[in-house]
């Protein structure tokens, strides 16, 4: 029996260009970076205070459930009927986070008040299994925190729930928030750009950390009246190098492009699009441009990429990057390389620096990588 479709029937979003999906529309469209000093990340503790920080009460003790939760109404509103049509018992929930309300940690070592549910939430599981409650979604619930491909992960594990009938629809959200904790880990290796992350330009140095909350609702295809972005096929794959340093080569994510192509039954010819995960790292984004070679050769297919704006939001990353896909396939646009001023040699050639009108985007693949050697690659296709 053939596997049901599944499609994108709602998204929502909360980043540093601020709260819906039209900003993040808007500041695609217009190239436009949410990167701002952070004072609370000033040296000499930090080695940048320059951070993608998303909208909120910095008195909110419990910033995980506040950005994941936005995110989710206003996905669950785009949804609409389509998705109070399903019944609670086959609406599933997945999460995506790496760090969960790992600000709780901090308020609780500076004795400083912390509520009991940011506590009970700096467990990943009891955040998604408290969204999932709130939210009535009593079918499968499901935690995924494997470094910065989580949310790409989360996706494709939500779309195997309803192609094997678990569920008929799956919320997925993706949630990080910026915290000393994280700073202090990237500031620990080096990696952070003190003027912003500025991916695949030749002056990188490094990149600057992001927040968000973010949510897709994926159902079966049968229930949406109109067409819609399709969630075709993911691949994935370990590089098996490192800790922290992605192979040199390429190799490991050019294996999960690979695994994603087989599994949508299409060639790298019929890919109109790459969103790419471009950190601004040196070694992330000359892996990713050796990876793309290796695929596509010398194909001039257009890249970019959307660090620039956002910052690197960890385990919201995939779910955000993906509805800026979603919004360029619905939109008939590519979007640019926010902070992009000289491409660095070896760069792809197709990288798009300014947003830019297409007549159409039939099948986009969007790229994520991250600490443990993960790699990921997931196709979307609208049609």
């Amino acid at each position: 029996m053939r596997e049901p479709e599944v499609v994108i029937a709602g998204c929502g979003v909360i980043s540093a260009v601020g709260c819906g999906v039209e900003p993040l529309r808007a500041a695609l469209q217009n190239n436009a970076s949410g990167l701002r000093a952070a004072e609370k990340f000033s040296a000499p503790r930090f080695q940048s205070n320059i951070a993608g920080a998303a909208p909120r009460n910095p008195d909110i003790d419990d910033p995980a459930w506040f950005l994941a939760a936005e995110a989710l109404r206003q996905a669950r509103a785009a949804a609409g009927q389509i998705l109070a049509a399903v019944p609670a018992g086959k609406t599933g929930l997945v999460l995506s986070t790496t760090k969960a309300n790992i600000e709780a940690l901090e308020r609780i070592a500076a004795g400083r008040p912390c509520s009991e549910s940011a506590r009970r939430h700096l467990r990943a599981d009891l955040l998604a299994a408290d969204l999932a409650a709130d939210h009535g979604a009593r079918g499968p619930v499901q935690t995924v925190s494997v470094a910065c491909v989580s949310g790409l992960v989360a996706i494709s594990q939500a779309a195997r729930l309803i192609r094997r009938g678990a569920a008929e629809a799956v919320l997925v959200i993706g949630v990080d928030c910026l915290s000393d904790f994280v700073v202090s880990g990237f500031t620990a290796l080096k990696a952070l750009d003190p003027q912003g992350c500025r991916p695949f330009d030749r002056d990188r140095c490094g990149l600057s950390p992001g927040e968000a909350g973010a949510a897709v609702v994926l159902v079966r295809a049968d229930r949406m009246p109109q067409s819609a972005v399709t969630v075709r096929a993911f691949g994935g794959s370990n590089d098996a190098n490192h800790l922290t340093g992605p192979s040199r080569d390429g190799s490991g994510l050019a294996l999960a492009i690979r695994a994603a192509l087989t599994a949508a039954k299409i060639s790298p010819s019929e890919i109109d699009y790459i969103h790419a995960h471009g950190t601004g790292t040196g070694y992330n984004d000359a892996m990713e441009s050796l990876a793309l070679k290796t695929i596509f050769g010398e194909a001039c297919l257009p890249v970019s990429g959307a660090k620039g704006m956002l910052g690197h939001t960890l385990g919201a990353a995939g779910v955000v990057e993906t509805i800026a896909c979603v919004l360029a396939m619905e939109n008939n646009f590519l979007p640019g390389t926010p902070r992009l001023s000289l491409a660095a040699e070896g760069t792809p050639p197709g990288l798009v620096r300014e947003p830019r009108t297409v007549a159409r985007l039939k099948n986009v693949l969007k790229l994520n990588t991250g600490f443990g050697g993960m790699n990921g690659a997931l196709i979307l296709s609208h049609v």
